[in-house]
């Protein structure tokens, strides 16, 4: 299926209320393909700049494919999660990720958490691709993440169908910061995951409390797709007197 074709699919399948959108990680400025936009420009303002997820989150809504670079973010996590590299050195993060209500509680619980993650190095990339998945391709605009939004309910239908032949089962992740936790992760396993994100991520998305985030690599979500058909969506427990403690 085309990048189009998947993206139809499963909103079609699974009702979703967002189109999935999709990532490309552009290791030089060099390799940006001629057409796709810079971020900001429609703006009329001069440096732009915003938070990785909130790029994320117009996508969701319907602008893209742009591009993005380093001198665009806001925060760092962004920053990092782009394989840009850190937007200042992680010490001088502490005095506002560190503490009762920050995001952790020592310097070493930060550092073990982005760890996890298993970041991109610094300038890995120096550009990211964002948009619709629908409007990207398999030649120029190839992507190698893609994320789509959706209730609990539908996740679990799409996890299903990627495992429908295989059984492999999928991990979630959490803890983290949103950005991380769906870029390098993915791409370093390779492997899909959900996750519940977090504070500031899902502010950046405008994700409503109900909502989640699954990420697939781009090669592995045809898998996901093409079975959506064929999973099991009716449970036949009704058929059964079952007995209920009180």
């Amino acid at each position: 299926m085309t990048p189009e074709q998947l993206s139809q699919t499963l909103v079609k399948s699974e009702g979703l209320d967002y189109n999935p959108i999709a990532v490309k990680f552009v290791t030089s400025l060099s390799e940006l393909p001629e057409g796709v936009k810079k971020f900001g420009v429609s703006s009329g303002e001069s440096g732009p700049k915003s938070f990785l997820c909130a790029m994320w989150g117009d996508c969701l809504r319907g602008a893209g494919p742009f591009y993005t670079t380093k001198e665009h973010q806001l925060c760092g996590g962004g920053a990092i999660a782009a394989g840009f590299g850190s937007l200042l050195p992680l010490e001088v993060a502490e005095k506002f990720m560190i503490g009762d209500g920050k995001l952790f509680g020592s310097m070493q619980a930060l550092r073990c958490s982005l760890a996890a993650t298993m970041p991109f190095e610094d300038g890995e990339f120096e550009a990211q691709i964002v948009g619709p998945l629908a409007a990207m391709n398999d030649e120029t605009l190839r992507p190698d993440v893609v994320l789509i939004v959706c209730k609990p309910f539908q996740g679990q239908h799409i996890l299903r169908a990627y495992g429908f032949d295989s059984g492999e089962l999928v991990h979630g992740i959490a803890g983290g910061s949103t950005c991380e936790m769906v870029s390098s992760h993915v791409v370093r396993t390779g492997k899909p995951t959900f996750t519940l994100g977090d504070t500031g991520g899902n502010a950046g998305l405008s994700l409503e409390p109900d909502e989640l985030l699954l990420a697939f690599p781009y090669d592995k979500l045809g898998t996901a797709v093409g079975n959506l058909s064929r999973i099991c969506r009716t449970s036949t427990m009704h058929r059964h007197n079952i007995v209920h403690e009180h």
